[in-house]
């Protein structure tokens, strides 16, 4: 059922006569750009991509760790989105984007905003510019960019108004912005052909934001913030990557919208998976959510002393507070038959796996 059957007002994307014709679909053989190739999502989606047949060229910075891709056969583009020279070199001959890359911490607004937001639009310009014909320009944002749920049960679906709550949101949404003006330019030569998909919290090998929660429960201990039970919805990178490609692929994903997540679980429910993997038995400490304001206050000394942005800084702790961020996979799942393939149980044995295969765990 569409947003008119359902009684729903449109979307806002792409109008009808900008829909891709036949010969700039994508195929195998394919080039893709995917930047941030040597992340998390970044590093699975490349390997996928590789697998269905595609060439990819990995956008890094010089001084990016990529033990995770380098034995990978693609080619390389050693730039970043605040180089216009090394974007139009990076850009030749692409038949796609995926932009994966993303600043997560920083000291102000600005930094956040002149790399997500301005970073993103130089990159889509450069694209279009360099390749007129080019067939998808994907944007992988956030469900930052929308914001957490209202209470438990409400799912955040794709014509929810976006009200995002700390810096980092503001610029992924000032990126779609972006990114979907660019595509509605009247008169423009070549229109973006714009598919923009939000994941949610993401986890997995190679994950290292959540590693210290697995870390945790191996040392039997399972931390709870406030006496009330606290939801999210989850994706595990491989599904995440699976997704990302079929937006890349199906025709009715240019100039839509998607958020990318599996079912919502309690953090008790992911700590008991975690806890199964690792056959540990934990003790529950719960943290009063007061906490956090020491927290943010000591990590503002730290970032004032180092001039570098802190893990739990009170840009993040702002998110940390909001006890529900739960969303919606309905559109993903009707327009482009996605389907989460890993339940939470095997796609945290397969990350405790990982872990412990690495020496992480």
């Amino acid at each position: 059922m569409n947003n008119a059957e359902k009684g729903l007002p449109a979307e806002k994307g792409l109008p009808a006569e900008t829909k891709l014709p036949a010969e700039r679909r994508l195929a195998a053989g394919s080039l893709v750009l995917v930047t941030g190739a040597n992340g998390l999502v970044g590093s699975h989606l490349t390997e996928l991509l590789l697998a269905r047949g595609y060439r990819v060229r990995c956008m890094v910075r010089r001084t990016s760790d990529l033990s995770f891709i380098r034995d990978l056969p693609v080619k390389w583009a050693y730039t970043d989105v605040r180089d216009e020279d090394g974007l139009h070199q990076a850009c030749q001959g692409i038949d796609a984007v995926c932009h994966c890359a993303a600043l997560t911490r920083a000291l102000d607004e600005e930094t956040f905003l002149r790399v997500n937001a301005q970073g993103t639009e130089s990159l889509a310009r450069a694209a279009i510019k360099a390749n007129p014909d080019l067939r998808r320009f994907l944007q992988v944002s956030s469900q930052s960019a929308v914001g957490p749920s209202r209470e438990d049960g409400d799912y955040v679906d794709e014509l929810r108004p976006p009200y995002p709550t700390n810096w980092y949101g503001k610029s992924k949404l000032a990126a779609e912005q972006a990114l979907l003006a660019m595509a509605n330019e009247p008169g423009s030569s070549g229109r973006l052909p714009l598919t923009i998909v939000r994941p949610t919290a993401v986890f997995g090998p190679r994950d290292r934001d959540f590693f210290s929660y697995f870390d945790l429960v191996k040392r039997g201990l399972e931390l709870r913030l406030g006496r009330e039970e606290r939801r999210v919805s989850l994706i595990y990178v491989r599904d995440l990557a699976e997704l990302i490609v079929l937006a890349l692929e199906n025709q009715v994903a240019v100039g839509q919208t998607y958020f990318a997540c599996g079912p919502g679980h309690t953090y008790a429910e992911f700590s008991g998976a975690i806890a199964r993997a690792l056959n540990k038995r934990t003790v529950r400490i719960t943290l009063p959510v007061a906490v956090l304001t020491p927290i943010g206050l000591v990590a503002q000394v730290q970032e004032w002393l180092t001039h570098r942005p802190a893990l739990l800084n009170k840009q993040r702790i702002k998110d940390m507070r909001e006890p529900y961020w739960l969303c919606s996979e309905e559109k993903a799942r009707q327009e482009l038959g996605f389907m989460p393939r890993y339940d939470l149980d095997t796609a945290v044995r397969e990350t405790v796996d990982w872990y412990q295969e690495n020496g992480w765990l």
